[in-house]
């Protein structure tokens, strides 16, 4: 599971089409810390960040179809942890921009996130960076 929380959180930091000095200081640091990511090498670091490019931009993949395919290889209960990973990332600089909401809501809606998960996660994202 832990390189499905790498695709999410590198998604949400790509895409308002430029990762952020915060984002990837982000990135860096649940990877350095985070229990689930830290066992997670430079390598495949590396490796997930071209695949995400890949999907991205060669294949022109849609962003349904990659959050699909990272959920199917996700168990239910982690999604809601996922999706409030991907949301820190998105608000880590301190804004939230309209293709970083589209994100956050097609997330939301793809892997089915309880309505109190969302709230939940907004109040965070309100209380820590955005108000």
């Amino acid at each position: 599971m832990s390189k499905e929380l790498l695709q999410i959180m590198l998604l949400a930091a790509v895409s308002d089409g430029k990762i952020h000095p915060e984002e990837r200081q982000m990135l860096q640091t649940y990877r350095k810390l985070y229990a689930p990511l830290r066992d997670i090498s430079q390598d495949e670091f590396d490796d997930v960040n071209v695949i995400l490019y890949n999907q991205l931009n060669a294949e022109g993949m849609k962003l349904q179809y990659i959050i699909e395919d990272i959920g199917k290889k996700m168990p239910k209960e982690q999604k809601g942890m996922a999706y409030a990973l991907a949301a820190e990332v998105c608000a880590s600089n301190f804004e939230l921009h309209p293709q970083e909401k589209a994100l956050l809501s097609l997330i939301a809606e793809v892997w089915n996130i309880k309505p109190s998960i969302v709230s939940a996660v907004q109040v965070s994202l309100d209380l820590r960076y955005l108000k």
